[in-house]
Protein backbone atom coordinates (compact mmCIF):
# COMPACT_ATOMS: atom_id res chain seq x y z
CA UNK A 1 0.00 0.00 0.00
CA UNK A 2 1.35 3.37 -1.01
CA UNK A 3 2.11 5.82 1.78
CA UNK A 4 -0.33 8.77 1.55
CA UNK A 5 2.45 11.12 2.71
CA UNK A 6 5.22 11.70 0.14
CA UNK A 7 8.51 10.29 1.38
CA UNK A 8 10.16 13.71 1.21
CA UNK A 9 7.63 15.09 3.73
CA UNK A 10 7.34 12.05 5.97
CA UNK A 11 8.81 12.15 9.47
CA UNK A 12 8.11 8.49 10.07
CA UNK A 13 11.74 7.42 9.75
CA UNK A 14 12.91 10.09 12.19
CA UNK A 15 10.25 9.27 14.78
CA UNK A 16 10.76 5.51 14.42
CA UNK A 17 14.53 5.86 14.69
CA UNK A 18 14.23 7.91 17.88
CA UNK A 19 11.65 5.52 19.35
CA UNK A 20 13.91 2.53 18.69
CA UNK A 21 16.96 4.32 20.08
CA UNK A 22 15.34 4.85 23.49
CA UNK A 23 16.89 1.78 25.02
CA UNK A 24 19.22 1.10 27.92
CA UNK A 25 22.51 0.39 26.16
CA UNK A 26 23.88 -2.18 28.62
CA UNK A 27 20.75 -4.37 28.62
CA UNK A 28 19.16 -3.33 25.27
CA UNK A 29 15.84 -3.06 27.10
CA UNK A 30 13.26 -0.40 26.37
CA UNK A 31 13.82 2.70 28.51
CA UNK A 32 10.24 2.82 29.74
CA UNK A 33 10.98 5.44 32.39
CA UNK A 34 12.33 7.86 29.78
CA UNK A 35 9.31 7.22 27.55
CA UNK A 36 6.93 7.81 30.45
CA UNK A 37 8.57 11.13 31.28
CA UNK A 38 8.95 12.25 27.66
CA UNK A 39 5.32 11.65 26.73
CA UNK A 40 3.55 11.52 30.09
CA UNK A 41 4.49 15.00 31.31
CA UNK A 42 3.31 16.81 28.13
CA UNK A 43 0.01 14.91 28.26
CA UNK A 44 -0.41 15.77 31.95
CA UNK A 45 0.40 19.45 31.28
CA UNK A 46 -2.11 19.52 28.42
CA UNK A 47 -4.79 17.86 30.54
CA UNK A 48 -4.15 20.37 33.31
CA UNK A 49 -4.56 23.22 30.83
CA UNK A 50 -7.89 21.82 29.64
CA UNK A 51 -9.21 21.24 33.17
CA UNK A 52 -8.24 24.71 34.35
CA UNK A 53 -9.31 26.31 31.01
CA UNK A 54 -5.95 28.04 30.82
CA UNK A 55 -5.30 30.43 27.93
CA UNK A 56 -1.88 31.95 27.17
CA UNK A 57 -2.23 35.65 28.10
CA UNK A 58 0.39 36.92 25.61
CA UNK A 59 1.26 34.19 23.07
CA UNK A 60 3.05 36.73 20.87
CA UNK A 61 5.77 37.07 23.52
CA UNK A 62 6.81 33.42 23.10
CA UNK A 63 6.34 33.22 19.34
CA UNK A 64 9.68 34.77 18.20
CA UNK A 65 11.75 32.72 20.64
CA UNK A 66 10.12 29.43 19.64
CA UNK A 67 10.34 30.20 15.92
CA UNK A 68 14.03 31.09 16.31
CA UNK A 69 14.64 27.89 18.25
CA UNK A 70 13.32 25.81 15.34
CA UNK A 71 16.00 27.27 13.06
CA UNK A 72 18.72 26.90 15.67
CA UNK A 73 17.88 23.22 16.16
CA UNK A 74 18.02 22.57 12.42
CA UNK A 75 21.46 24.18 12.37
CA UNK A 76 22.44 21.98 15.32
CA UNK A 77 21.43 18.92 13.29
CA UNK A 78 24.02 19.95 10.71
CA UNK A 79 26.65 20.09 13.45
CA UNK A 80 25.69 16.58 14.57
CA UNK A 81 26.24 15.35 11.00
CA UNK A 82 29.69 16.94 11.06
CA UNK A 83 30.40 15.23 14.38
CA UNK A 84 29.33 11.88 12.95
CA UNK A 85 31.60 12.37 9.93
CA UNK A 86 34.57 13.05 12.19
CA UNK A 87 33.79 9.96 14.24
CA UNK A 88 33.66 7.92 11.02
CA UNK A 89 37.19 9.09 10.22
CA UNK A 90 38.46 7.58 13.48
CA UNK A 91 39.24 3.87 13.32
CA UNK A 92 38.65 3.52 17.06
CA UNK A 93 35.50 5.61 17.47
CA UNK A 94 33.84 4.31 14.31
CA UNK A 95 33.88 0.83 15.86
CA UNK A 96 32.37 2.06 19.15
CA UNK A 97 28.71 1.02 19.06
CA UNK A 98 27.88 3.13 22.11
CA UNK A 99 29.17 6.34 20.47
CA UNK A 100 27.26 5.58 17.27
CA UNK A 101 24.08 4.96 19.27
CA UNK A 102 24.50 8.24 21.17
CA UNK A 103 25.03 10.25 17.98
CA UNK A 104 22.10 8.58 16.22
CA UNK A 105 19.74 9.27 19.11
CA UNK A 106 21.01 12.86 19.27
CA UNK A 107 20.43 13.38 15.55
CA UNK A 108 16.87 12.11 15.52
CA UNK A 109 16.14 13.90 18.81
CA UNK A 110 17.37 17.26 17.48
CA UNK A 111 15.23 16.92 14.34
CA UNK A 112 12.13 15.99 16.35
CA UNK A 113 12.78 18.95 18.67
CA UNK A 114 13.04 21.25 15.62
CA UNK A 115 9.68 19.99 14.32
CA UNK A 116 8.19 20.43 17.80
CA UNK A 117 9.47 24.03 17.90
CA UNK A 118 7.91 24.73 14.50
CA UNK A 119 4.62 23.18 15.63
CA UNK A 120 4.74 25.24 18.81
CA UNK A 121 5.28 28.41 16.79
CA UNK A 122 2.29 27.59 14.57
CA UNK A 123 0.08 26.92 17.60
CA UNK A 124 1.14 30.13 19.34
CA UNK A 125 0.66 32.09 16.11
CA UNK A 126 -2.83 30.65 15.66
CA UNK A 127 -3.68 31.48 19.27
CA UNK A 128 -2.37 35.02 18.84
CA UNK A 129 -4.55 35.47 15.74
CA UNK A 130 -7.60 33.98 17.49
CA UNK A 131 -7.20 36.33 20.46
CA UNK A 132 -6.25 39.43 18.51
CA UNK A 133 -9.37 41.36 19.50
CA UNK A 134 -9.02 43.47 22.63
CA UNK A 135 -12.14 42.14 24.38
CA UNK A 136 -12.38 38.68 22.87
CA UNK A 137 -14.50 36.00 24.51
CA UNK A 138 -12.67 32.82 25.48
CA UNK A 139 -13.91 29.95 23.36
CA UNK A 140 -13.11 26.26 23.28
CA UNK A 141 -10.57 26.77 20.49
CA UNK A 142 -8.58 29.21 22.64
CA UNK A 143 -8.35 26.56 25.37
CA UNK A 144 -7.55 23.84 22.82
CA UNK A 145 -4.77 25.84 21.20
CA UNK A 146 -3.31 26.80 24.58
CA UNK A 147 -3.40 23.22 25.86
CA UNK A 148 -1.75 21.93 22.69
CA UNK A 149 0.92 24.65 22.91
CA UNK A 150 1.53 23.73 26.56
CA UNK A 151 1.99 20.06 25.64
CA UNK A 152 4.36 20.80 22.75
CA UNK A 153 6.35 23.30 24.84
CA UNK A 154 6.74 20.75 27.65
CA UNK A 155 7.81 18.11 25.10
CA UNK A 156 10.29 20.57 23.58
CA UNK A 157 11.85 21.32 26.97
CA UNK A 158 12.19 17.62 27.77
CA UNK A 159 13.70 16.86 24.36
CA UNK A 160 16.17 19.70 24.82
CA UNK A 161 17.30 18.31 28.19
CA UNK A 162 17.46 14.71 26.91
CA UNK A 163 19.47 15.70 23.83
CA UNK A 164 21.88 17.81 25.88
CA UNK A 165 22.38 14.87 28.23
CA UNK A 166 23.02 12.51 25.34
CA UNK A 167 25.57 14.92 23.86
CA UNK A 168 27.40 14.93 27.17
CA UNK A 169 27.33 11.12 27.21
CA UNK A 170 28.89 11.20 23.75
CA UNK A 171 31.62 13.53 25.01
CA UNK A 172 32.34 11.26 27.97
CA UNK A 173 32.46 8.19 25.76
CA UNK A 174 34.83 9.81 23.24
CA UNK A 175 37.21 11.65 25.57
CA UNK A 176 36.80 10.24 29.11
CA UNK A 177 36.26 6.51 28.57
CA UNK A 178 32.57 6.92 29.37
CA UNK A 179 33.04 7.99 33.00
CA UNK A 180 32.58 11.41 34.65
CA UNK A 181 35.04 12.95 37.10
CA UNK A 182 35.14 10.71 40.18
CA UNK A 183 34.25 11.99 43.62
CA UNK A 184 37.38 13.41 45.32
CA UNK A 185 38.41 11.02 48.09
CA UNK A 186 41.44 8.92 48.97
CA UNK A 187 40.39 5.97 46.82
CA UNK A 188 39.81 8.16 43.79
CA UNK A 189 43.05 10.13 44.08
CA UNK A 190 45.06 7.84 41.73
CA UNK A 191 42.22 7.92 39.19
CA UNK A 192 42.07 11.73 39.31
CA UNK A 193 45.84 11.96 38.91
CA UNK A 194 45.71 9.69 35.85
CA UNK A 195 42.78 11.68 34.45
CA UNK A 196 44.67 14.97 34.87
CA UNK A 197 47.77 13.47 33.28
CA UNK A 198 45.77 12.34 30.26
CA UNK A 199 44.27 15.79 29.89
CA UNK A 200 47.70 17.39 30.08
CA UNK A 201 49.10 15.04 27.44
CA UNK A 202 46.23 15.83 25.09
CA UNK A 203 46.68 19.59 25.49
CA UNK A 204 50.39 19.43 24.58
Amino acid sequence: MRNPVPDRFSLGKVATDYWRSLRIFKTNERDTWALAVLFGIPLAVSAGGILTKYVFPVPVALLPAVALLAGVLLAAAGQVITLRARIADSLVLSENARVRAHVRETMSGVLLAAIAALTDALLLGSLAAASALENYVVRWWHIGLSSAALAVTAYLVLMFVATARRLYDTYLEVFENGTPIPKPNEDAAPVIAQWNAERSSRSQ
